[in-house]
């Protein structure tokens, strides 16, 4: 398990200006690190941009990271990098170190009915309750109301979820928590979206199953962190979904769940990136931004790791029969999102981009779904889908690979 944070490989950025800088702001007296000026958060915030967390510590709070470090290479003035960083690995090792305990998260969905119990995902299990929560998870409704001095303290309508998991810490709990609900929902809504909208509210987001207002973590008796406790300041009802297509909605979320344990490690996971940003980014009420980071949701299976721009819209064309025609629109899609994000363009249809990015991203992610196995890796896929689409250009392909094992003296 690589363990090892690492700066970032870039001329452009240097951490020893701000290790100098943050030398010169801290003060250790009587084994105290104090901190002067306003700077000093600036210079903290600098030096998590430049450093390359390990995968493992992506749950982990990076600001106390970063603080902990600071404080334990305090005596070293001038700060020299190389320490630094090794502190931060050090820091991380320690972390994740300590044992695992049992965490619930409480939240809920906008779906009337689930159709089963629970379900299991990457190591945890999501429990559904149509009408309350359990009576072993105390505190959450009293901490709601103190924090946000409501009467309502839970979605109308909406399906509560309890998230079983292990975790190193309440905050590495609920932010695995959370991400593991996310993806789930990536799969529900990939199968409820609308595909279009004719009659519709722009400032609506696509997806139809979202977030409920308020998450809990409780501890393995049931009690409440009262200092774990989220909100949505962005939050807006959603209409409960309702459908009688829960069973067949479920049986391809439990094919996309069991394929993705079958794919490698690196597979999954780019599988599992593009996913949760698919889902993340039509939960935005801004259509222009929702599109925005849904092209960048394709972009992440479809080339991902890449600068090349045209093989977004040359292997999501490949899968259709009119391939032309769709790399047409996909061509008008990267045209408007490069306008967007150059120019501040914006666009009263970005509602409608949507939808089509959303049909991409479908078409795309089922087919690697479905051929988990049948490619070593992505960069193996994506190759298949580099190839032509026409039939006389395959032809002439397969006609110079026949020469090529005949030439090579190799039996076809």
């Amino acid at each position: 398990m690589n363990l090892q944070a690492k700066w970032k490989k870039s001329k452009s950025l240097k951490p020893k200006v701000i290790l100098d800088k943050i030398d010169s702001l801290v003060t250790v007296s009587n084994g105290t690190t104090s901190y002067s000026s306003f700077e000093f958060h600036d210079a903290k915030t600098a030096l998590e941009s430049m450093i390359n967390f390990p995968l493992v510590a992506r749950d982990l709070d990076k600001n106390k990271l970063i603080s902990s470090a600071i404080r334990e290479v305090a005596n070293n003035k001038p700060s020299d990098p190389r320490i630094f960083i090794d502190q931060i690995s050090t820091n991380i090792r320690e972390v994740l170190e300590k044992r695992n305990n049992q965490y619930f998260l409480l939240t809920s969905i906008s779906i009337s009915n689930i159709g089963v119990r629970f379900i299991k995902l990457n190591d945890c299990v999501i429990k559904f309750y149509k009408s309350s929560f359990p009576r072993k998870f105390k505190g959450r409704d009293s901490l709601i109301k103190n924090k946000r001095n409501c009467s309502e303290i839970e979605s109308l309508g909406y399906t509560k979820v309890v998230i079983e998991l292990s975790a190193k810490s309440e905050e590495m709990a609920a932010a695995q928590a959370l991400r593991i609900l996310d993806l789930f929902r990536s799969m529900l809504n990939l199968f409820s979206n609308n595909i279009s909208e004719y009659i519709g509210n722009e400032w609506n987001p696509i997806n139809k199953i979202r977030l409920g207002e308020f998450h809990t973590v409780h501890d393995s008796t049931g009690k409440v962190y009262a200092d774990m406790f989220w909100f949505d300041p962005s939050y807006s009802v959603a209409s409960v979904y309702v459908s009688n297509n829960i069973p067949i909605i479920l049986k391809n979320v439990k094919f996309i769940i069991t394929n993705l344990e079958k794919s490698g490690r690196r597979y999954k996971s780019i599988l599992t990136d593009g996913l949760l940003r698919y889902v993340r980014s039509f939960d935005e009420n801004n259509q222009n931004v929702a599109v925005m980071r849904a092209w960048g949701a394709l972009e992440t299976i479809a080339a991902p790791n890449e600068t090349n721009c045209d093989s977004v819209t040359r292997r999501c064309s490949f899968l259709y029969e009119e391939h032309e025609y769709h790399k047409q629109i996909l061509e008008h899609l990267r045209e408007y999102r490069n306008r967007n994000v150059h120019a501040g363009e914006e666009s009263k249809k970005a509602k409608n981009h949507g939808f089509q990015i959303q049909r991409y991203f479908k078409g795309l992610l089922l087919f690697h779904i479905s051929n988990v196995g049948y490619f070593s890796d992505i960069e193996e896929a994506n190759k298949f889908l580099d190839l032509p689409a026409d039939k006389s250009s395959l032809l002439k392909r397969q006609k110079l690979l026949k020469r090529a094992f005949s030439f090579r003296g190799y039996d076809a």
